[in-house]
C-alpha cells in the first residue's frame, strides 16, 4: 500500500508502503523520499534456497571425497551409495526448480498456493538431505566392512617339478583400524610351461596357516581353488605355506594369490 502528499510543496512527495518486515528509507528529487518494505521477514525466504544448496554441496563434496577415498572392491557393494546420492541431487534439483518467485501475483487470489508450494520445496529439501546422510553412511560401511583387496605375496622356488615343493603366501597388514576379519583366497596353479599337455586338473595342493588363531588351520585344495579362512581378529601379517604336488612328469607355477578382505 502506498500514498502521495499533495501538500508537501513543490518538488516534494511522501511515497510510504505497508507490511511486514525492515524498512529502507533513499531520496529522489529535491525533497521526494520513499519507503519500502518487504512482504514477509527474511528468514522465510532465505531457509530454504540456502538449506537446498548447502545439500548440494555436501553431496557433491562427498562424492569428490568418496573417489578419491575409493576402497575398491566389486561395484555391486556400492549401489546404495549410488542410488543414495542420485536421489539427493534429484530432490535438491527438483527443490531449486519449483521456487515461488513466478507465482507472487497468483498468491494474491489464492493465498494458500504459496503456502503449499513453501511446504512441497520444504519437503523436498528433507528428502535430499536424508539421502545425502544416507549415501554418505553407505559409503562409510563399505569403506569399513565391504570386500576390498588384499596385498598377497608368493615366495619360493618356482616352478615346482613332480617332487613337489613348498611355497610360501603372505597376506600384508590390513590398514590400521581395519576392522574385517575373514579374508578369501583364491589360488591358481598353472602348467610353467604352457605349449606342453596340461596338468592343471592332475594337481593338488595343500595349504596351512602359520600364523596362529587362523581357521580352518589345514585345507586340500585343487590347482584352482577359493578358500575361506577367519582371521581370528589378528591385526598383522598372515602367513601360509602352500605345498604343490604336481604329478609325474608335470612342472607346475603358483601363478596367482588373490585375497579379498570382507566381514560377511
Amino acid at each position: 500500500m502506498s500514498s502521495v502528499d499533495p501538500d508537501g510543496g513543490p518538488g516534494s512527495a511522501h511515497v510510504s508502503s505497508r507490511g511486514v518486515g525492515s524498512s529502507s528509507f533513499g531520496s529522489v528529487g529535491d525533497h521526494a523520499t520513499f519507503r519500502w518494505e518487504l512482504k514477509r521477514p527474511l528468514t522465510h525466504i532465505a531457509w530454504l534456497p540456502v538449506s537446498n544448496f548447502l545439500v548440494i554441496a555436501v553431496t557433491v563434496g562427498f562424492a569428490f571425497f568418496a573417489v578419491i577415498e575409493w576402497p575398491g572392491g566389486p561395484r555391486g557393494q556400492y549401489v546404495w551409495f549410488y542410488a543414495f546420492t542420485a536421489l539427493a541431487l534429484l530432490f535438491a534439483g527438483a527443490a531449486a526448480l519449483s521456487s515461488d518467485r513466478g507465482g507472487q501475483a497468483g498468491d494474491v487470489v489464492r493465498p494458500g498456493v504459496g503456502a503449499r508450494r513453501r511446504t512441497a520445496r520444504a519437503v523436498l529439501v528433507g528428502a535430499a538431505m536424508f539421502c545425502c546422510g544416507g549415501g554418505a553412511l553407505a559409503w562409510v560401511d563399505v569403506d569399513r566392512t565391504g570386500e576390498v583387496g588384499a596385498e598377497m605375496t608368493v615366495r619360493g622356488a618356482q616352478p615346482v617339478d613332480e617332487k613337489g615343493g613348498i611355497l610360501t603366501v603372505e597376506m600384508a597388514r590390513p590398514a590400521p583400524g581395519d576392522v574385517r576379519d575373514k579374508l578369501r583366497l583364491t589360488l591358481i596353479v598353472v602348467d610353467d610351461d604352457p605349449r606342453t599337455p596340461t596338468c592343471v586338473g592332475r594337481t593338488t595342493a595343500t595349504i596351512t596357516s602359520v600364523t596362529s588363531g587362523i581357521t580352518p588351520h589345514t585345507e586340500e585344495l585343487a590347482a584352482e581353488s577359493t578358500v575361506d579362512f577367519h582371521l581370528g581378529g589378528g591385526q598383522g601379517a598372515v602367513r601360509w605355506v602352500v605345498e604343490v604336488r604336481p604329478e609325474k612328469g608335470c612342472s607346475m607355477r603358483l601363478a596367482q594369490a588373490g585375497g579379498t578382505l570382507h566381514n560377511h
